[in-house]
């Protein structure tokens, strides 16, 4: 039997090393999670939801203070009021108004008592911007959710590029082996033809990979508003997810909670301002101002002014306040109802993702061991085909093992991280990174 170059060997058994883990790019996954929050549309429009709701809420306080008011009128009267008289010992009394009429005045006026409609309006204005804050921190959790998945799913994309170079590098320095063999007259033709195949089959997977990690970098891009076609750095390899992630705690207060709590709020402030539209209303006010003709039938502009209190008492609405009652007592039972089902659904989403996290580590460990084997079962086939002991069928198969083994792995670390991911999203914890 000849012997084979001792260099096709050795870049054979290189090629079937596992390749080493790299460092996780956590830092990357930071950065870009800012660089999302950043220039994300959606949160933008929540800043301003948060600073108009806000506004809304010192209008409603500013209910509580008096009120200001300016006014005018001019008036002219084609047939003005006209009383004569005939008056014993004084003659004839002839008493005849302006057709001209006019003023300006200025009203004060302060609320006294408004049934709570003023506390109502308050309470739910203050309501409203605590539900824009709590829909502003979903939307963040959702922005680093989303860059999250994508991020893994790139770097996913990335080594498994790295796993398809390696298969062909493989490939390639078997079929140098197995043509250097043909040559020497120790195998038949075929056994070259079949490799050849496979060499194909390896570069038409790698183009496959490639084009889609492109894809997945051009969709992180577009998330992190960064150009499509920027060659954006992402890790090469997926860090396996610590043994403890699974106990990750939620958070104090969720702001999906926080979020349906305070829609119980608003609708008791609803239910508050609705009922307070049928109760009694007290107010006082102040009048000042220049009128023509004025008092004591002056024709010019006189100065006048007017004290007052106002009460206005409903009486009769035809049951109106009884339904509107009620529908405002359905809608916090709907609130209450809502509430109940989003800790129900946290629950269960935290639950699932903490079980599906455990699962998928598992899938690593078994995965991580199914590779070292298929790793050893290929450097003992390559072996043995440089002694004749096996046919070139059977190294294809043990590297097709290694190769699947390495998918396997990779595919089992990406459910990791995107089940951890998850469980980020479930529990609030990007609020404190």
């Amino acid at each position: 039997m000849k012997t084979f170059p001792l260099v096709a060997l050795l870049c054979l058994l290189a090629a079937v090393r596992p390749a080493a883990a790299q460092p996780a790019e956590d830092s990357l996954l930071v950065r870009y999670r800012r660089m999302a929050l950043d220039c994300d549309d959606d949160l933008r429009a929540a800043a301003k939801h948060i600073e108009a709701s806000a506004e809304l809420e010192r209008a409603a306080r500013a209910e509580r203070i008096p009120t200001l008011s300016a006014g005018g009128d001019f008036r002219y009267t084609g047939n003005p009021l006209k009383y004569a008289a005939e008056l014993p010992g004084v003659g004839p009394l002839i008493l005849e108004g302006q057709n001209w009429k006019y003023g300006a005045s200025a009203t004060l006026v302060q609320p006294l008592y408004t049934g709570g409609r003023i506390t109502g309006a308050i309470r739910m204005a203050e309501s409203e911007t605590r539900m824009s804050e709590a829909r502003r921190e979903l939307l963040r959790t959702e922005v680093c959710y989303r860059v999250d998945l994508q991020y893994w799913t790139t770097v996913a994309r990335r080594e498994r590029m790295s796993v398809a170079e390696d298969y062909l590098r493989a490939v390639a320095d078997l079929e140098r082996v197995v043509r250097e063999r043909v040559e020497a007259g120790l195998c038949d033709r075929q056994e070259l033809l079949t490799v050849e195949v496979k060499l194909n089959e390896a570069r038409y997977r790698l183009l496959q990979v490639r084009s889609d990690f492109e894809t997945g970098r051009m969709a992180l891009n577009a998330l992190i508003g960064s150009p499509l076609d920027a060659e954006t750095p992402v890790g090469t390899s997926l860090p396996e997810v610590g043994s403890g992630a699974s106990g990750l705690s939620a958070a104090a207060l969720h702001p999906e909670i926080r979020l349906a709590q305070e829609r119980i709020v608003w609708e008791r402030g609803n239910l508050q301002y609705v009922d307070a539209r049928y109760k009694p209303q007290l107010g006082v006010g102040a009048n000042a101002g220049y009128y023509a003709p004025g008092y004591d039938f002056r024709p010019d502009l006189s100065p006048n002014w007017t004290l007052y209190a106002q009460l206005s008492v409903p009486i009769f609405q035809g049951g109106k306040r009884r339904r509107e009652r009620s529908a405002a007592e359905y809608r916090i039972g709907m609130a209450a109802d809502a509430l109940h089902r989003v800790e129900t659904d946290l629950d269960l989403e935290t639950r699932t993702a903490r079980t599906a996290l455990d699962e998928a580590q598992e899938r690593v460990a078994l995965a991580a061991s199914s590779l070292e084997k298929a790793v050893e079962n290929e450097r003992r086939a390559t072996e043995k085909y440089v002694e004749g002991a096996i046919s070139i069928s059977e190294v294809i198969d043990a590297q097709l093992y290694r190769q699947t083994a390495q998918e396997n792995l990779v595919s089992a670390k990406e459910a990791a991280r995107l089940h951890f991911a998850e469980l980020l999203k479930a529990t609030d914890g990007y609020r404190f990174q």
